[in-house]
């Protein structure tokens, strides 16, 4: 069935197994040209064989035949891999709206553009939407990454150590942990 072989896409592509994730995937699109994630999974193969510019044209069509979160945050992905911020951050928007004020994926995409205002330097409008994420789902251990990276960037750095170590106590991911690690080193202690 097309969901079938969309499922092996999707569990390809977990195995990096991107050449079979790509086979998969375009098997599943010409099952399905009107369904969007098809498209998804040959771009994101794309992305990890190297194929940008096919890529990029896969999650174009994605978006064309179904706008969603996820081909808005795909989108936003492959602007922010050619140097677009901007178009990143524009992309990522329509993810947001997308998301429909759905509590974890509005937090996420709220996640998202915090990590692109911090790569920008805009410390403030990071907070903003890390404020907003922790809003709509409390305790969102990605928005708390981001809390501690933007009370990091303010100079906080007790209250960014407190946070990253709240972060990795509810879910040990090495991001997490390596955050902490690192905000602790910069405080001259350990763990």
């Amino acid at each position: 069935s097309d969901g079938t072989t969309l499922g092996l896409g999707n569990l390809a592509l977990i195995r990096h197994d991107f050449r079979g994730a790509l086979a998969l995937g375009r098997e599943a699109r010409r099952r399905a040209p009107f369904a969007g994630r098809p498209y998804g999974v040959v771009g994101d193969a794309l992305i990890e064989l190297g194929r940008y510019p096919q890529a990029f044209a896969e999650f174009d069509r994605m978006t064309a035949v179904k706008p969603s979160l996820a081909s808005y945050a795909r989108v936003a992905y492959a602007r922010e891999l050619t140097g677009d911020r901007r178009g990143a951050t524009a992309a990522m928007n329509l993810a947001l709206d997308a998301a429909g004020g759905v509590p974890e994926p509005t937090a996420w995409a709220h996640v998202e553009l915090a990590k692109l205002a911090l790569g920008d330097g805009l410390v403030e409008a990071a907070a903003q939407h890390v404020r907003a994420a922790l809003a709509i789902f409390p305790g969102y251990v990605l928005a708390l990454e981001q809390q501690a990276r933007v009370d990091a960037a303010r100079g906080r750095l007790a209250a960014a150590v407190a946070t990253a170590r709240r972060a990795s106590t509810a879910v040990p991911l090495p991001q997490f942990v390596a955050l902490l690690g690192d905000l602790l080193d910069r405080q001259g202690r350990t763990v």
